[in-house]
């Protein structure tokens, strides 16, 4: 099928309402009682001496920096435009030569592995046993990806795809800007509402000093646990706008705003479904893994034999609840993705999540490790050019060697922010096109795709082998 030909599939949906309207419920509650807790904070005679150490901090700081004001702003000017023209260029490079990148890097990597192991050797025979480890172990991940070096092509090629989502759809960068906007204000309430709490809920123990009481450890974790539900609903809901994008992107539409609010809109009250889902598990991993470290605690204070069984308990704990967040990770790598582009309920997008996962587990853990390995790559390109440019305009201002290295070092933390802003809705596209190929493969290609025709050929020839060799004849069994 040819991408004119193909549209974009109207799925209506009916979903109850219930969830959105509980969720903004979740929300008012929430800023409400942050928003008290500010005023009272603020009001209360007992922090009248914090406030008045903040005011003469403050009065300290202003007369200091106020002549230094216009500098300031045309430090922020400038910065400004080199982040965008620095980000530009990395995520113009990145949609050239990821693929090849990436398939360096996956192959540099294991021979470096077998060079430390063989430098290790030689530096010290007697620990032949450790360089034969590591040289070991990267003689394997070389075989591995001459073995599937089509996964890994594969990969860069879809780490390119995100990184030219980005260029030609610049509404998917408002996704990391608005998320670190709202993260900064709701920790600002989260901040004095934990403040409240431990005003109105600390208490003396038997030794005289203050602790939080029974309810309000309960009230504390109540809080964390609505302010999670609420800060991963407007995660998921922009990540879901995002992946809308890529999904009509990858499929050789035009997306834009309208289509991708609808596509969120429509599966709101499920996305909300998932992010409770997901704060539950995460709380009750939580509350389990401090239970288990302050039973350990507990036990220090007894001496003895009973701390070394408080340490084998609290690690096997600790082990089990990590196998079991793992494997709950693993089941909805891809349920997001599965709401957004099905546009059905949460149980059959996590079924469909968890299949889909499994039956392209090699594509998943190369496409992960790949797309991990060269965004670290281009971390580093990233930091190096902030750096160079840094170095530059400090030496150049203050002909002082100095003065440059301290200009590098501010623009090296600076640019970091950019690199996080571009790479973030990246991850998601990526997520995004790893899906939208892994049901290609089990429907046949019927669909379009930004795949250049080479590798859509190659693939679909692998993809029919991998199914006749697995015996699998109705691709509805994956759903």
């Amino acid at each position: 099928m040819s991408t004119s030909e193909y549209r974009k599939p109207d799925i209506q949906t009916d979903f109850s309402s219930m969830p959105t309207w509980l969720y903004l419920l979740v929300v008012v509650i929430l800023y409400a009682f942050g928003a008290y807790s500010f005023v009272h904070f603020i009001f209360a005679p007992e922090n009248t001496e914090i406030l008045e150490s903040i005011s003469e901090v403050f009065y300290l700081v202003i007369p200091v920096t106020m002549p230094f004001l216009p500098l300031l702003i045309a430090f922020a000017a400038i910065f400004l435009f080199i982040t965008i023209i620095l980000a530009y260029i990395i995520v113009w490079i990145m949609s050239k030569l990821a693929q090849e990148v990436t398939i360096i890097v996956c192959i540099l990597f294991p021979l470096f592995m077998v060079a430390v192991g063989a430098l290790i050797y030689f530096s010290d025979p007697e620990l032949w046993i450790l360089a034969l480890f590591i040289a070991g172990l990267g003689a394997l991940f070389f075989l591995f990806v001459l073995w599937k070096f089509t996964l890994i092509k594969r990969s860069g090629q879809f780490v390119e795809f995100s990184a030219q989502l980005v260029l030609d759809e610049k509404a998917v960068i408002a996704m990391p800007i608005f998320l670190g906007i709202y993260s900064i204000i709701t920790g600002f309430f989260m901040l004095f509402g934990f403040f409240e709490i431990l005003s109105l809920f600390t208490v003396e123990n038997a030794a005289g000093d203050p602790e939080l009481s029974l309810p309000g450890y309960v009230f504390a974790i109540l809080f964390e646990y609505i302010y999670l539900i609420v800060y991963l609903g407007v995660y998921y809901s922009l990540s879901a706008g995002v992946i809308s994008y890529a999904s009509d992107w990858y499929r050789g539409l035009d997306p834009d705003l309208n289509s991708a609010m609808k596509d969120v809109r429509q599966v709101f009250p499920i996305i909300i479904k998932f992010a409770f889902a997901m704060a539950t598990v995460k709380m009750i991993m939580q509350i389990a893994t401090s239970a288990g470290r302050s039973q350990t605690r507990a036990t220090d204070r007894q001496g003895g034999g009973a701390i070394i069984f408080a340490f084998i308990g609290a690690a096997v704990a600790g082990l089990f609840i990590s196998i079991l967040g793992a494997i709950w990770m693993f089941m909805n790598y891809f349920t997001l993705i599965s709401i957004v582009q099905n546009k059905r309920g949460l149980t059959d997008s996590i079924k469909d999540s968890a299949k889909t996962t499994w039956n392209s587990l090699l594509d998943v853990l190369v496409g992960e490790s790949g797309f991990g390995l060269t965004t670290f790559i281009f971390a580093v390109i990233n930091s190096l050019l902030w750096i160079v440019v840094g170095f530059g305009l400090g030496f150049a201002v203050s002909q002082d060697f100095g003065f440059g290295i301290i200009f590098a070092f501010i623009f090296l933390i600076l640019g970091s922010l950019p690199y996080n802003v571009v790479t973030m809705p990246m991850k998601v596209a990526f997520r995004s096109f790893l899906y939208s190929y892994a049901k290609d493969t089990i429907e046949g290609y019927k669909k379009p795709s930004r795949l250049p025709t080479e590798l859509r050929t190659e693939f679909s020839t692998l993809a029919s082998k991998q199914r006749k060799r697995r015996g699998l004849r109705d691709p509805n069994q994956y759903f």
